[in-house]
């Protein structure tokens, strides 16, 4: 060696050669130091137009398209100039991981906390009524059996409530506004690890990552045990993937049929994750009806494509969940075993109840439908064009086509009270997403490597720039979209302070045995206190004749009344009932003297029956 080195050349560079920098040749290539800097400008400037066309919706001034249309043009602006940003840095030779994650974060609080940001209290009736399942069990240290099949499942519930003992707070309220923000974000956190497991850390994971964040419109992330059970399932798929599977899910097949190896991991980690599985399993069994089954399917699935390696894994989520729905769910199904089967190969009545049947109300409440429905053929339509792209290029997609088309399995097995559809979505969204990435990722065109001109076809050279514009333009139309589904029932679903002053003061006011009404379900917060002490109905659950709803409230006869500006805006996009019929109820209700009004704060009133407000 030393012979060697003697013969070769000696170099002695100056002291300014050697503190240079080095020379790199840009001969035929263009200056692209620009782009370094206009990625982040590009971020930083959809979140300032995003705050600056911020402002708050009361939701009495909405329509049937619901929030989209109190939106500002500069708000609006935002999602396309983020998604510039997102592209631009997955164009570049060297993406920066660090400024994607931050994008996405953006991202999240972009799509996920415009409702939050914009309206003055919580959505949804159902996050309320979870506040007080939870309140109850904190007050009581135990579940209400025969009050709702919901506390058959109690442990999102009892999580909630030692959550609120702990920290000395009346009921979980505090958290609903910012929940779906924050239960979003770490589903996005989720689909990023499961998309970095199938896809590695490269282009298409980031893009399988933004497809679920821009799509995600079920608006199955509010204070629920949906919301909870479907992150630890995000979770259990990811680690599955990670540690579990061999080959990829994104990988071809074993050559040698029948040849089952283990994943090129270390026995401790294998073992690590089948423990952390079996957790999961256990914390899934008590929190919700049916995400643990789709969990075990899902593991099935990738057990007959032979790309798990214990075969045994998905038993490990399933016995859990049977034996809590055999002994801990029993006071659910005993009696009404018909709920649970009854719609067994029923396939005509889950898309009866799941798609026919939503159409209802105005042009304008169908238009909102179509969007859902449009999207999630969107995102049906990137998934098979991505499993084209791999096809075309040669590589296997079937275990990835079956995980995205198993959910809809629960088609045959259930109508889920008319939201199959919904959850079949949901569940078969992060398969989908990968899949589309895939193709989205084909649109893109190679990347060329650091310091050299990457092979360019034709139609790359006549058309440089029209390939990520494209990819730009079909991820804002899925966000747009998206914003416009999940804000589309914000006439009705979202609620003033007023509204919740109102309910807050009927609970105040009512007895133990009394009725507290409110004229439509979905457009009352009811629920967040006195669980099993009053009894909260809906006057529209008895009245099938809507537009007969003051002869309905006036056989019922609650005890207490709420009226609000969102019930009336329920009563017009969903009955065609004439704006101001909640005004003519009152004035009905009250002109004879059945009714006094208590309660008159910003449109929403609390009527008392006339006995109970002489008592």
């Amino acid at each position: 060696m030393t012979r060697i080195a003697a013969a070769l050349p000696r170099f002695r560079l100056s002291r300014s050669e050697l503190e240079a920098p080095p020379q790199v040749s840009n001969a035929g290539l263009p200056d692209w130091q620009w782009r370094d800097a206009l990625s982040p400008l590009l971020a930083l400037l959809a979140a300032l137009l995003w705050l600056l066309g911020l402002h708050p919706v009361p939701p009495a001034q909405l329509g049937g398209l619901g929030l989209i249309t109190a939106l500002s043009p500069v708000l609006l602006a935002s999602y396309p100039v983020l998604l510039s940003a997102v592209v631009l840095e997955l164009v570049r030779r060297r993406s920066r991981p660090r400024l994607l994650a931050c994008f996405t974060t953006l991202g999240v609080v972009l799509v996920y906390g415009l409702q939050p940001a914009s309206e003055q209290t919580a959505r949804l009736t159902v996050s309320w009524l979870h506040t007080g399942f939870a309140r109850y069990i904190a007050e009581n240290g135990h579940a209400l059996q025969g009050y709702d099949a919901r506390f058959s499942w109690p442990g999102f519930f009892s999580l909630i409530a030692f959550l609120t003992k702990a920290s000395g707070q009346p009921d979980a309220s505090p958290l609903l506004q910012w929940a779906p923000t924050v239960l979003a974000g770490a589903a996005v956190l989720g689909m990023r690890a499961l998309a970095a497991a199938v896809f590695g850390n490269g282009r298409a994971g980031w893009l399988a990552t933004w497809v679920f964040l821009l799509a995600q419109w079920t608006e199955q992330d509010y204070l629920s045990p949906q919301a909870s059970s479907y992150l630890i399932m995000l979770a259990a798929l990811a680690l599955t993937v990670r540690y579990l599977v061999r080959p990829g899910l994104a990988h071809p097949a074993r050559s040698r049929r029948g040849e089952r190896l283990p994943p090129a991991n270390l026995p401790r980690e294998r073992m690590v994750a089948h423990g952390l599985i079996l957790i999961f399993a256990l914390a899934l069994a008590p929190t919700h009806q049916l995400t643990p089954f789709v969990l075990a399917g899902l593991l099935l699935v990738m057990v007959l494509t032979r790309r798990l390696w214990p075969g045994w894994l998905p038993w490990l989520v399933l016995v859990p969940a049977l034996v809590w729905f055999s002994l801990g769910a029993k006071d659910f199904w005993q009696g009404q075993l018909h709920m649970v089967i009854g719609d067994f190969g029923q396939v005509g009545t889950s898309v009866d109840q799941g798609i026919t049947g939503r159409f209802t109300g105005d042009a304008e409440r169908t238009a909102i439908l179509l969007v859902r429905v449009g999207l999630t053929g969107a995102v049906g339509a990137l998934a098979l064009g991505g499993w084209w792209a791999r096809r075309c290029r040669g590589l296997g997609s079937l275990p990835l086509v079956l995980l995205a088309a198993a959910p809809l399995a629960m088609v045959v097995l259930q109508s889920y009270g008319g939201e199959v559809f919904v959850r079949c979505y949901l569940f078969a969204l992060p398969f989908a997403a990968l899949l589309a990435a895939a193709g989205l990722e084909a649109v893109l065109g190679a990347r060329a490597a650091p310091g050299a001109l990457a092979a360019t076809t034709r139609v790359e050279r006549r058309f440089p720039p029209a390939r990520p514009v494209v990819v730009g333009l079909v991820l804002t139309l899925l966000g747009l979209a998206t914003i416009t589904a999940r804000g589309g029932g914000d006439a009705y679903l979202s609620y003033s302070r007023s509204d919740v002053a109102a309910v807050a003061d009927a609970y105040r006011l009512a007895k133990p045995g009394q009725t507290i009404s409110g004229l439509s379900a979905d457009a009352t917060p009811l629920g967040f206190d006195k669980i099993g002490v009053v009894s909260q109905t809906s006057i529209e659950d008895t009245c099938p004749q809507y537009f007969r709803v003051a002869t309905c409230v006036q056989e019922a006869a609650p005890d207490y009344l709420v009226v609000t500006p969102s019930q009336d805006n329920y009563g017009q996009i969903n009955y065609g009932l004439p704006a101001g019929w909640t005004d003519r109820l009152v004035a009905d209700l009250v002109r004879p003297g059945m009714y006094h009004v208590v309660f008159n704060e910003g449109g929403s009133r609390l009527l008392v029956r006339a006995g109970e407000a002489a008592r």
